[in-house]
């Protein structure tokens, strides 16, 4: 049984968003913004008429906090924030999911939506659960919804090859450098975003100056490699190729995000760069001599100049 203490912790969270206009209500974490979530939040909007669209998001996955870990986001928040208000979305409520949040049951945390955001449709994926009782749309929330004169809209979640899209699918696939995979459940190209910081210089040494990138630690990153990119500087795109790893050539220890910017010759230390991964290239190699290296590079540009899309 639930404390009388928890849900009036939680009720607490929307002390800032009391709502008293109806209200169309979604949940969840939303990390990636991938299709599905794009598709979700705009059969929302699609569907509110006169009710008033709110997207509750989960900072962190529950999973997170059920099995005490601390899994790789593929987006920063404040990116997803961005994202989600660019569908149009009036109210985006973001929340710590908690101990206290993990022992609510389904009905207690329906309450406290109904008496603070005026909730009169809830929107879930259809195997979306709800409660440390894990309630949902086939096991009793629309009766317990129904209690508080709501009622629950059911939709479809979108698939790949028979198989849901979820961020942890997409999170495989970038750990496996499958860029055009990635690319197509996200709808979008992959990218990190960072602030240009110094490097060893070795890319100037060789004759090509790489831009290296402070990557934030709690985000994934692809798997070491070379890759085909397009960098935003300024809110202008380059061509680039970007290497992934720890320069195993040079005994590298420490992995690093280095863009080479095709017909780029700015300086652009200390700037805020984005870089969108659009091919996986090849693998990582350790040369046996400089040359090699530098030839390998060399070729590398060649083939994303030349290739088309």
């Amino acid at each position: 049984m639930v404390s009388l203490r928890n849900s009036v912790n939680l009720s607490k969270i929307f002390d800032n968003h009391k709502e008293k206009r109806p209200s169309i209500v979604t949940i969840g974490t939303f990390d990636g913004m991938h299709i599905g979530h794009i598709s979700l939040i705009k059969d929302m909007k699609e569907l509110a008429d006169k009710l008033i669209p709110i997207v509750i998001s989960f900072n962190r996955p529950p999973k997170d906090v059920i099995n005490k870990k601390n899994s790789k986001m593929i987006l920063k928040l404040e990116e997803k924030k961005k994202m989600i208000k660019d569908l149009g979305i009036e109210k985006l409520i973001s929340i710590n999911f908690n101990s206290e949040i993990q022992e609510l049951k389904c009905k207690d945390f329906i309450k406290i939506l109904k008496d603070s955001l005026n909730m009169e449709v809830l929107i879930l994926g259809e195997d979306t659960l709800i409660g440390n009782d894990r309630k949902g749309y086939k096991n009793g929330l629309i009766e317990i919804l129904g209690d508080y004169g709501s009622r629950l809209i059911p939709i479809s979640n979108k698939k790949d090859n028979q198989h849901k899209i979820s961020s942890s699918q997409i999170k495989k696939s970038i750990s496996d450098g499958d860029i055009v995979k990635v690319n197509q459940l996200l709808g979008r190209n992959f990218f990190i975003s960072g602030k240009v910081i110094e490097g060893k210089r070795i890319g100037s040494t060789l004759g090509y100056p790489t831009a290296n990138i402070q990557y934030d630690n709690n985000l994934i990153i692809p798997k070491d490699g070379i890759y085909k990119t397009e960098t935003y500087v300024n809110g202008s795109a380059y061509l680039s190729a970007t290497s992934i790893g720890n320069n195993p050539t040079f005994d590298g220890a420490e992995k690093t995000v280095e863009t080479f910017i095709i017909d780029f010759n700015e300086d652009i230390y200390n700037n805020n760069i984005k870089v969108s991964f659009l091919k996986f290239i090849r693998d990582q190699k350790r040369f046996d001599d400089i040359e090699s290296l530098k030839k390998h590079m060399s070729d590398d540009i060649k083939y994303i100049v030349s290739e088309k899309g």
